[in-house]
């Protein structure tokens, strides 16, 4: 239940609710119209600041972030089971969601201080993952448990189902409540809030990834992105077989063929001296390279010049002894003879590299005139030639039967895959069959209570919700009589989320409230509008909830609501306006 909503925003207008129906008015000017900002009353942006206390996304375009409002907390206090909470969260730093110590510590929660302030906060994951737990059943940890896989139902996903908001196209089909919202989204959360097996449509979701790849896989078939795998099973076979039988007579052939042995035997001496030389050319690729090095370590070897060691005194302001000029003269004697005979070892070994290149280029130019003749000697001779022929045939006709037998298997898995598909799905329809018969208890409940709505808001008009278990999943729909639009098909909705307070109301495993903007009731009569809200009520009271409504007051003026309803005990003390700059909800005007 909620308690309160209030802000740090000195101008804002904090808004306390009780049990039962709750009417939250707003006086709307005569002059106000499309010249109005967002902000002009704030009906539509309480919902958008309750959604946010309660750890809905926060973007850059989202109310809490705009300028006016982003260094402000907004305040909520919630009636959680038994406990008593109250939480702080700004558009500043959204991922934080600020509560005292000693309530997140009777919580269970990890608590994280503010280095700053030294105020304590937990994670905005942390807040949605204990209000999945106590509004709606689900485990209070959700990691390794059924529901820690993709697309099963969450808070976030359940909720909005209980507080609808226009900025989210939430007032156009029943089953969703936001107009991104995926099959799979509206399929899990509803199976889940009505009782039925949510883990069917996420298994149906992954069939339908799993087609949605082969038909992309299929697609590239045909293109040719991975190749030229095009036709079926059927049409390949055939093209197989035939590759195949080709090849294979081919073979046989050319296994009969004899060729004259001399033939043979210079081919294979023709095909032995080429071998040769490649092997000398390679050789001769490492003996060059041998080569350069040992030229270029001639080139750098030379004796100490005596210059040097004269120059290098009289830069010192030193004069050089004649003794030390003649040491200097001995051992430079002694380094020529050691360079004069490493030059001699690097000539020897130059000269015996040069001697083995020249020795491969003869060798290899003998070769080469000895496997000329031999090709030309062969080239006009017809057996070998046929013979090769043959052979080149025959990896021709091999490789395009490899080919073949590679598109005939990418068919089959393609084919087979598909059958496989359509027989998953098959399998889960039948679950889905089993499961809506094993629940039938919970689907007439359901069923019922929609009929009894619509019935009492019309006594002209009939109207069902059929739950029907399809190829595709679960499929809801509500339908009331002459359904073309409008008022009639908002009332569609108000009759699903109606039916949905009061399920999980009276089982305990809803949020205890009931949110609905005016637009809801935008184009529906005011006999309609006055049953939805007798029909709120009655249910708030019977499940201990709460039913709020926002609305303008002209319009709930105007209500045909009973003589002996007592308005002023539903209607909230605080009371909205869009005249002025200060009546809105907070209390200032913003673009």
């Amino acid at each position: 239940m909620i308690l309160l909503i209030d802000s740090d925003l000195p101008t804002f207008k904090a808004i306390q609710f009780h049990k039962g129906l709750n009417v939250l008015l707003s006086d709307k000017s005569p002059d106000s119209g499309a010249k109005q900002t967002r902000n002009s009353a704030g009906k539509t942006s309480l919902i958008e600041i309750i959604h946010f206390v309660l750890g809905g996304d926060a973007g850059k375009s989202s109310l809490p972030r705009n300028p006016a409002l982003i260094n402000h907390f907004f305040i909520g206090t919630f009636q959680l089971e038994e406990s008593k909470i109250t939480i702080k969260r700004s558009g500043k730093d959204p991922a934080k969601i600020w509560m005292s110590e000693s309530t997140a510590e009777r919580l269970g929660l990890a608590i994280h201080k503010d280095k700053n302030t030294g105020a304590t906060y937990i994670k905005n994951a942390a807040w949605k993952e204990l209000l999945g737990h106590k509004m709606f059943a689900l485990p209070a940890h959700l990691k390794g448990s059924a529901f820690d896989v993709l697309f099963s139902p969450s808070f976030r996903g359940l909720f909005p189902y209980f507080s609808r908001q226009r900025g989210s196209a939430a007032f156009f089909r029943p089953e969703k409540h936001n107009e991104k919202q995926q099959r799979v989204g509206w399929q899990v959360n509803l199976s889940y809030l009505l009782g039925l097996d949510w883990r069917i449509p996420v298994d149906l979701q992954q069939v339908r990834e799993r087609e949605s790849q082969l038909k992309e896989l299929k697609q590239a078939a045909k293109s040719g992105a991975i190749g030229q795998v095009i036709g079926t099973v059927a049409e390949l076979r055939p093209k197989v077989v035939l590759a195949e039988d080709r090849a294979r007579k081919l073979k046989t052939e050319l296994s009969n063929f004899q060729v004259i042995e001399s033939y043979r035997e210079l081919s294979n001496k023709a095909a032995k001296a080429r071998t040769e030389m490649l092997a000398i050319e390679r050789q001769a690729i490492s003996l060059k390279e041998t080569l350069n090095h040992l030229q270029n370590a001639l080139e750098q070897e030379r004796g100490p010049e005596s210059t040097d060691l004269t120059r290098l005194y009289k830069a010192i302001g030193v004069e050089l002894p004649g003794v030390a000029h003649r040491r200097f003269e001995e051992v430079a004697a002694f380094h020529n003879s050691v360079v004069e005979n490493r030059r001699n070892y690097l000539q020897e070994e130059i000269t015996g590299i040069n001697a083995k290149i020249s020795h491969g280029e003869r060798v290899s130019a003998e070769l080469n005139r000895e496997r000329s003749e031999i090709l030309k000697f062969l080239s006009g001779r017809g057996a070998l030639e046929d013979f090769t022929s043959l052979q080149k045939n025959l990896a021709e006709l091999e490789a395009e039967a490899a080919a073949l037998r590679q598109r005939f298997q990418t068919a089959e898995i393609l084919e087979g895959e598909t059958t496989k598909l359509d027989i998953e799905r098959a399998n889960i329809k039948r679950r889905l069959q089993e499961d809506h018969h094993a629940r039938k208890t919970k689907l007439d409940t359901a069923i019922r209570s929609i009929g009894n709505s619509i019935s009492d808001l019309y006594d002209d008009r009939s109207g069902e919700f059929v739950v029907e278990a399809t190829d595709n999943g679960p499929e809801f729909k509500i339908t009331i009589q002459g359904d073309r639009g409008g008022g009639i098909s908002n009332m569609e909705i108000f009759c699903l989320d109606q039916t949905l307070f009061a399920i999980t109301g009276q089982e305990k495993r809803g949020p205890g409230f009931l949110i609905h903007d005016s637009h809801l009731f935008d184009g529906v009569d005011e006999r309609q509008v006055a049953q939805a809200l007798l029909l709120g009520k009655q249910t708030s009271e019977e499940t201990g909830g709460q039913y709020i409504v926002m609305m303008n007051s002209d319009i709930f003026d105007g209500l045909p609501l009973p003589p002996d309803l007592d308005r002023e005990s539903i209607i909230l003390s605080t009371r909205l306006s869009d005249e002025g700059e200060t009546g809105g909800l907070f209390g200032i005007r913003f673009d």
